[in-house]
């Protein structure tokens, strides 16, 4: 297996178990904070589903700045904007890596505020760095879900809610 094979495949289990946390996701809850110094479980929804676009956006350019490219989040209303949102996301990465070499995936990719840098590693390492953030955020969705009474979708194994895997 190649390695942007590889990164594909990856992309698409991470995105088969992010569909679950989007068919359950509380579109009135939206505001919903399991404490006051945590993240909103709309804000940390969107940054899940937004993570799926940096595979494109590591691949076709050099870096994020946060000082020039503000963050703008998508207003998504139903799940049906949120998975459309989500798979649309995941085509293009999937797409963008079909068409990647190996050169491209070791070119060095920078996330910054303007001349602060936060991270610097290749294209690949920044795409892997994408898919943990995923689990990571979709773990904290879990957490929310839990508090929340909706059940837990199953992510590497039985949850408590679904124990067949």
């Amino acid at each position: 297996m190649t390695r942007k094979e590889q990164l594909q495949a990856q992309l698409a289990a991470e995105a088969e178990t992010t569909r679950k946390f989007i068919e359950v996701f509380p579109f009135n809850k939206k505001d919903f904070q399991v404490h006051e110094k945590s993240m909103k479980i709309g804000d940390i929804f969107l940054h899940v589903l937004d993570l799926a676009s940096w595979t494109e956006m590591a691949v076709k350019t050099d870096g994020l700045d946060f000082a020039t490219a503000p963050y703008n989040p998508k207003e998504l209303n139903s799940v049906e904007e949120a998975m459309s949102y989500f798979n649309e996301s995941v085509e293009k990465g999937m797409n963008t890596l079909e068409n990647t070499t190996d050169s491209i995936l070791d070119e060095t990719w920078i996330l910054r505020t303007g001349d602060n840098i936060h991270y610097e590693s290749t294209k690949e390492d920044m795409i892997r760095v994408a898919h943990n953030q995923t689990v990571h955020h979709r773990a904290q969705l879990g957490v929310n879900y839990r508090l929340l009474g909706i059940p837990v979708p199953p992510s590497y194994g039985p949850t408590a809610d679904f124990t067949d895997f």
